[in-house]
């Protein structure tokens, strides 16, 4: 694979991502029920608020790391807005899989819903489904980074190749290497 199509996977992938995250905040925010809610609710909005702002910073940096290899590429560019990238990605990675999903915050969600009546619960089952839908996306797009450092590392240690000659020594034309082969006996 390419660099230019790994970014580019990259890219799609947190876009995707994006997309899952957006649907999860729509949910949160404005789905939520009229009732009063608790501060495990405001919590869990401020997460994914959280989680929006760092997959948007994300996939800018991605799509500044696919623009430093066209038309020209820059090594360092590449590196830095790859790197930013992939540290609001592990950011994301941790919100969502160390606090969002824990068994404790999903259960304190479940029995939440559970005791405030139809609407909340349902409001629950919303935000769980698309916290995991978020979840499913980051495998590939771990994935999706490993391909690109390998490229990166692939076209620094094979890369572009410079060909200097210089012409040193006598200069033999047709003719004189026809004459010498005659002196020679060599037919």
């Amino acid at each position: 694979m390419a660099l230019e199509a790994a970014l580019e996977n990259l890219c799609s992938d947190l876009r995707k991502l994006r997309d899952a995250i957006a649907g999860v905040e729509r949910t949160v925010t404005q789905d939520r029920p009229e009732m009063e809610a608790v501060i495990l609710v405001d919590e869990v909005s401020d997460d994914v608020t959280e989680l929006e702002s760092f997959c948007r910073e994300c996939l800018d940096a991605a799509e500044a790391a696919l623009r430093s290899v066209d038309p020209a590429f820059d090594a360092a560019r590449l590196r830095r807005s790859l790197a930013s990238a992939e540290l609001r990605f592990h950011a994301i990675a941790h919100l969502l899989v160390s606090d969002l999903l824990t068994y404790e915050k999903v259960g304190a969600l479940v029995g939440f819903g559970r005791k405030y009546g139809h609407e909340w619960a349902a409001w629950v089952h919303a935000v769980r489904l698309g916290l995991e839908k978020c979840r499913a996306a980051l495998h590939g797009i771990w994935g999706a980074f490993l391909a690109c450092w390998e490229e990166i590392a692939e076209r620094l240690l094979t890369g572009p190749i410079a060909l200097h000659t210089t012409n040193i020594g006598q200069q033999i034309s047709s003719r004189a290497l026809d004459d010498r082969t005659l002196e020679t006996g060599m037919t």
